[in-house]
């Protein structure tokens, strides 16, 4: 009996020393939902900084990691947004292009490339928009802006040579 204890714990205690633990599989940065989640619902109330500022914390707390490599795309994302008035178009074009440059990015790379084609077309729009020629009386300006401040700068000119009128009609002596 004595024996067949030994044998059995001898088994026991190679089976436990010969075993391997299992390889974890690699799981997600936590908290990658929750800054999302948090940076969507402050640029949703027009916090486009505060935004920034969850993405950016996220990333730096994350640094390496595929969740943190994702993070460019969605602030370029909320750059490009047309509600924010503290980003440009050609800021978040700049945004985009880092992403994209990145190899280690790949979730949103085909969402990425749409949205740079967009904020593209839509730069370009508003160029073109500013460029749009004004033809005034012998001039051609550039922008409306030109012509408002050329007409203002003619008006100001006719009331001061009126205004040298009506003073040499009132003394005509000189």
């Amino acid at each position: 009996m004595s024996r067949l204890r030994h044998v059995v714990l001898l088994g026991a205690l190679t089976a436990a020393c010969s075993h391997q633990p299992a390889a974890k599989a690699p799981t997600p940065v936590a908290g990658y939902a929750a800054a999302i989640e948090n940076a969507s619902k402050r640029a949703e109330a027009g916090d486009y900084a505060g935004a920034d500022r969850v993405l950016a914390e996220f990333a730096l707390s994350a640094k390496g990691s595929p969740e943190a490599q994702e993070i460019p795309f969605w602030r370029a994302l909320y750059m490009i947004d047309p509600s924010n008035k503290n980003a440009s178009v050609a800021e978040g074009l700049n945004a985009i292009d880092f992403y994209l440059a990145n190899p280690a990015a790949k979730w949103y790379r085909p969402q990425a490339m749409v949205v740079k084609r967009t904020a593209a077309a839509m730069q370009a729009l508003r160029t073109q928009q500013q460029m749009t020629k004004v033809v005034g009386r012998d001039t051609v300006y550039v922008t409306r802006e030109d012509e408002i401040a050329a007409l203002k700068d003619q008006l100001a000119k006719a009331n001061a040579e009126l205004d040298r009128i009506k003073k040499r009609l009132a003394n005509p002596s000189r």
